[in-house]
């Protein structure tokens, strides 16, 4: 804390912006910016932060309601308050409130505390690291009947602890970062508590395995989005359960141990192959493409294995008979591509490594073109088509392009617009059907 001694949140608004002092700079103020009237009563933003101010109460209720008319969103962080009647002061106050930042305040989980109000315009309830308990949660959530997302973080749950008769349909986004839960059928608890959840985030979570008894299809049964990156998941087959959420599209399960000695293109490949739902993998959408060739990967995995996971059998009838890539006996010259680069007014012929995805080649041009990878776009020039392709996934291996000595690499800055083989409005300049006859003489205009 910054101060020693303990004020109001009044007394704390007052320290913020009643600023006395006069001055002969003169700045412009916007009009959604907090000031004071012609009366010279202070006015307050819509979004209120008194991060870390020390405050243990509301103080002068009259007063409060005054200057926060307006509020609609509390960022108490880091306070003293220690008691729910002193928020619920604050929150009666405040007419307009939805969202209410409550994090890292040491707030008593007092059994005795009763609420006989309802705030039904609060939507968003944070209570990272104030180690709110599940009984005072649930009194909670009968005082703000209507909270849409939730935010239990670092408060140090082993279990979840919701009666098995408590129901609480708003919800559907929660999240429990940083907490110590082991099993996964105290997770399942949130989703028959929580029916109408579709996204949970739980990172940097204790949980070892998602297997279970519990019926997935029952337990999640609005759950599109989950993200258990950094967990202690050990097995492909605790990957292989996420089929089994009915809905789930968009999964994020990064820095796992067991998968880490893997390559990255490896890691998302044997995933993809795995979890024919999952359209969006730790950010990234899966394009149709990559499941094909992630298939296919997969089925060429266990071409030789005696005992053939039930994947394998799924897999071959979509993609019928797949044989083992080719062994190639990869001489020097066939480890590299030589193929000529361009930027602007500099080109190269270089010696391009073909078992390096777009991404490594990204970041060797870099020292080529004087541009960072998230500066640069790259394209194919394929001389069979006289025509210019992006080369667009960042995780696809520069073997599958098959570049010949005629072909060339081309980069551009991201602002440039790169316009293919018969268009007519080119970075910039407006281009005459009739002077361009074909692609080959467009390239020369452009340099010109």
């Amino acid at each position: 804390m910054t101060a020693s001694t303990e004020i109001t949140m009044v007394e704390a608004i007052h320290q913020k912006y009643d600023d006395d002092v006069e001055t002969c700079i003169h700045i412009h103020i916007p009009a959604s910016a907090p000031g004071k009237t012609e009366s010279g009563n202070l006015v307050i933003p819509p979004i209120l932060a008194l991060h870390d101010s020390n405050i243990s109460g509301a103080g002068d209720t009259d007063r409060l309601e005054t200057l926060c008319k307006q509020v609609q969103e509390l960022d108490l962080t880091k306070n003293c308050i220690k008691d729910w009647s002193q928020i619920i002061e604050i929150i009666e106050r405040l007419p307009k409130l939805r969202f209410l930042n409550l994090t890292s305040n040491p707030i008593e989980n007092r059994a005795s505390w009763e609420c006989d109000k309802q705030f039904p315009n609060i939507s968003n309830l944070i209570l990272n690291d104030t180690n709110v308990s599940w009984e005072c949660l649930m009194k909670l959530l009968h005082v703000f009947p209507r909270v849409e997302e939730l935010h239990l973080s670092l408060n140090g749950y082993s279990s979840v602890d919701l009666h098995g008769d408590f129901r609480y349909p708003p919800l559907s986004r929660l999240y429990l970062n940083g907490n110590k839960i082991q099993d996964w059928t105290q997770m399942c608890r949130l989703g028959q508590c929580f029916p109408n959840l579709e996204n949970l985030v739980a990172m940097e979570s204790e949980l070892t395995s998602i297997m279970s008894d519990v019926a997935l299809k029952e337990t999640f049964p609005c759950l599109k989005s989950l993200n258990l990156t950094k967990t202690k998941l050990a097995t492909w087959e605790d990957i292989e359960v996420f089929r089994e959420f009915p809905v789930l599209i968009d999964l994020r399960i990064k820095d796992l141990p067991f998968i880490q000695t893997l390559p990255e293109k490896e890691r998302r490949q044997n995933i993809v192959a795995r979890l024919p739902n999952i359209t969006k993998l730790n950010g990234s959408p899966v394009h149709e493409q990559e499941r094909e060739e992630a298939e296919r990967a997969y089925i060429r995995n266990f071409l030789d294995a005696e005992s053939k996971p039930q994947r394998f059998y799924e897999l071959k009838k979509i993609h019928g008979k797949v044989e083992h890539l080719a062994d190639i006996d990869l001489a020097p010259d066939d480890l590299h591509y030589h193929i000529k680069v361009k930027f602007e007014n500099k080109e190269e012929m270089m010696d391009i490594l073909k078992e390096q995805t777009v991404k490594d080649l990204k970041k060797l041009l870099q020292n080529f073109c004087g541009l960072t990878v998230d500066k640069m776009k790259i394209f194919e020039y394929k001389s069979d088509y006289d025509n210019l392709y992006l080369m667009r996934s960042e995780i696809r291996s520069l073997h599958s392009y098959r570049f010949t000595e005629l072909d060339e690499i081309h980069i551009y800055r991201v602002e440039t617009k790169v316009i293919s083989k018969g268009d007519y409005e080119i970075v910039g300049k407006k281009i005459e059907k009739n002077d361009v006859k074909d692609f080959m003489n467009w390239r020369k205009f452009m340099e010109n």
